[in-house]
């Protein structure tokens, strides 16, 4: 029955929703979303229904990570919802965790709109929100409110927040940029299971302060002595060269860091075709084979001292198994629920069963990593 109204929901939104809201403003898509969703999820029933058609579960899917066991390895993203608005809609439709935010310390208001465009031929959505959010005291009061009056329904699946550091005109040198962060973590401490640190979102004032080893070394040994009792992920760039990269993962593992996010979206706009008076940076398709590509060679050099979520591109099954098979123990999607609808998830979980066991494991986590030593293709 589920595989069967995965399928026609699919259809149903490729056809008739899709084209529908891809003649809308995607700005006002995702408000309208946040807005609509908000009131769904509080018809309880509708959202159970929901979860029954769109979630695959299998025992094969059941990953630990961090110290959870995941009822799949597939996780949002970052940037969806910024402010735990909609966590009833986003659960019904079958991910294994969830990623809010990012917050920061500070209100803050983000760029001038537009802040999306999309281009459908390159399966891409530009984003250039610039971290609009209401600030970590409502995220802290939102998340408190919900562990004492939400719908367990709410609050039963493992999820992250995801921090960043306020883009306004308050913003000053790096120790300034410290101060924040550990104000965030501060005012989040003990109130979800994990804290990522973003440290490599490109639509800011200061662009991405904290991607070089000096300055994310001052940062992590500040995060480290606040102690948060969240285990710490960092969000990672997605356009540095390897060696740059591969010094960021070695500070990383000189502090409590226990996993990594790869990666941000693509700065390098060459690869599409796209009005240059667009601004924003690449998500979707142009990060996907970039992305498993930072995957395998984190994995190879990390090893399993750092736990890795592939971010960038999943579409489908093979998508997300490319991933874990190059060393990612979770994978996240974002695009994917846009280009493909609420049902990808579920569909992706179900392939994901039956990519492993064609490989003859027993467990899809059992492939993490199984074909690390294998180059990908030169990302494109």
């Amino acid at each position: 029955m589920g595989t069967m109204a995965r399928s026609a929901l699919t259809t149903v939104y490729t056809r008739g929703v899709k084209p529908v809201i891809f003649r809308m403003h995607p700005d006002r898509v995702h408000d309208d979303m946040i807005t609509y969703g908000s009131w769904a999820q509080r018809v309880t029933p509708v959202v159970a229904a929901a979860e029954a058609l769109l979630a695959y579960e299998h025992p094969a899917l059941v990953t630990e990570a961090y110290g959870l066991a995941l009822r799949n390895p597939l996780g949002l993203g970052a940037g969806l919802d910024k402010n735990v608005a909609i966590p009833g809609i986003l659960q019904a439709t079958g991910f294994g965790f969830l990623t809010f935010g990012s917050v920061t310390s500070r209100v803050c208001d983000g760029n001038p709109r537009p802040w999306f465009h999309r281009l459908p031929a390159e399966e891409s959505l530009v984003v250039h929100v610039g971290l609009a959010n209401g600030g970590v005291e409502r995220v802290a009061a939102r998340l408190r409110d919900l562990a004492a009056h939400g719908s367990p329904r709410y609050t039963a699946l493992p999820f992250t927040i995801s921090i960043a550091r306020t883009n306004d005109g308050l913003t000053g040198d790096v120790a300034e940029g410290v101060e924040d962060y550990v104000t965030s973590v501060r005012a989040l401490d003990g109130l979800s299971p994990l804290i990522e640190l973003n440290i490599s979102c490109p639509n800011t004032m200061v662009g991405e302060a904290f991607t070089s080893p000096e300055a994310l070394d001052r940062l992590l040994t500040a995060v480290d002595a606040a102690a948060p009792s969240q285990r710490i992920v960092l969000k990672m760039p997605s356009d540095k060269p390897w060696e740059a990269f591969r010094d960021l993962v070695d500070v990383a593992l000189d502090h409590r860091v226990d996993g990594l996010t790869l990666a941000n979206l693509r700065k390098d706009r060459d690869t599409v075709t796209m009005d240059p008076a667009v601004k924003g940076n690449l998500s979707g398709r142009p990060v996907r084979d970039l992305s498993t590509e930072l995957v395998r060679r984190t994995y190879l050099h990390a090893g399993d001292r750092l736990t890795l979520a592939g971010l960038g591109g999943v579409f489908d099954g093979r998508h997300a198994y490319d991933k874990i098979t190059a060393g990612a123990t979770l994978v996240e999607l974002v695009s994917g629920l846009i280009f493909r609808g609420p049902a990808v998830v579920g569909t992706i979980a179900r392939e994901l069963v039956a990519l492993a066991q064609a490989d003859g494991f027993d467990r899809v986590q059992d492939a993490v990593g199984s074909r690390a030593d294998v180059p990908a293709a030169l990302p494109s």
